[in-house]
């Protein structure tokens, strides 16, 4: 569906001065990417769906069921798109990490296109979170400047406020932004630092659709709390964002088959643990203790590959680990 982002509480004078992001693509200072950039090292080898509704409120029961999920593996081409509906949902994988280098890292494309009558774009939004594990996920900051009244106040768009245009100078971090065969981009040093995700080994890929709707129950928000939806609900088989491709820009290695939190290297034992924990490696290791919300609760450096833990109270807790050589994550539980 046409998905379309408002912020509440703006006056229309304010967001005519606002434009404060990358235009659309074609445009001077856009960071739309063209599908055939040399900028792309590799695409999504596997894609997992989970559809929802053609309209989240509505009634029919009826979800979206355009495409199929292996239309948004590989590089975008003719054999179409993967229709999420209102709030649904598809994470994809690569065959190699996506890690966090210069600029962009990756690009996600999606089906939009230009309106003849407005020189805008009929644009459909959707948030996107990463993980480094498949387990936590972490959502980019996105940000909007439309006014909630733009719609309702807005009569140049012939086809009516449901099929309203949207300008890519007021949008930041939603893929969708730009139309067909422009990518756009994600640079992953725009996520806050967290214990839980590895910003140089980027496993999955998640791409959650801007529900349709501004109804109080259903609508989604941005980072910044104004509402991201779509004021017009278009219940079609084709609702919903329109997944064509997810484009890796800065690759690392090809993917283990284990996890990211692993005790090979470097390990601990013993695990759950009480008053101390030993680390099986061939220097002594820095430590960096954080809890699950990714506050940082001990800093230590081993004494004979020993760290006390008597002063942690019991709990998960994440751990990284450095010998000078290697780089771990490990999970510890303290039992008390």
């Amino acid at each position: 569906m046409k998905n379309f982002v408002i912020s509440a509480g703006v006056l229309l004078s304010a967001f005519y001065a606002a434009q404060t992001y990358p235009p659309q693509a074609g445009v001077a200072g856009s960071t739309a990417i063209h599908k055939d950039s040399p900028l792309f090292k590799s695409w999504a080898n596997a894609c997992t769906v989970v559809r929802g509704p053609q309209q989240i409120n509505g009634t029919s029961g009826l979800y979206a069921t355009v495409g199929i999920p292996s239309n948004a593996t590989g590089a975008p081409d003719a054999t179409g798109v993967v229709s999420l509906g209102d709030g649904g949902t598809a994470t994809v994988t690569f065959a190699k990490y996506i890690t966090n280098g210069d600029g962009p890292d990756f690009a996600i494309f999606e089906n939009g296109f230009i309106s003849n009558f407005t020189g805008r774009a009929f644009l459909e939004l959707a948030f996107v979170e990463v993980s480094s594990d498949g387990v936590n996920f972490f959502r980019f900051p996105s940000h909007n400047e439309y006014p909630s009244d733009f719609v309702a106040t807005t009569t140049d768009d012939p086809g009516g406020s449901g099929f309203a245009t949207m300008d890519a100078r007021y949008l930041h971090n939603f893929a969708g932004k730009y139309i067909a065969n422009y990518g756009t981009p994600f640079d992953l040093s725009d996520l806050p630092d967290n214990p839980l995700l590895d910003k140089q080994h980027i496993t999955h890929v998640k791409i959650i659709d801007v529900v349709g709707t501004n109804i109080e129950g259903y609508r989604t928000y941005d980072s910044h709390g104004n509402v991201a939806i779509d004021p017009f609900p278009t219940p079609f088989a084709s609702s919903g964002f329109d997944l064509d491709a997810v484009g890796i820009i800065n690759e690392g290695a090809v993917l283990a088959t284990s996890s990211v939190f692993t005790n090979a290297g470097i390990s601990l034992y013993p695990n759950p643990a009480t008053d101390f924990i030993k680390f099986v490696t061939d220097q002594e290791v820095s430590v960096k203790v954080y809890d699950m919300t990714g506050k940082l609760i001990k800093q230590s450096k081993s004494n004979n590959k020993m760290m006390s833990i008597a002063d942690i109270p019991a709990g998960n807790y994440i751990l990284h680990t450095d010998n000078g050589t290697e780089k771990k994550t490990l999970k510890l539980l303290i039992a008390k």
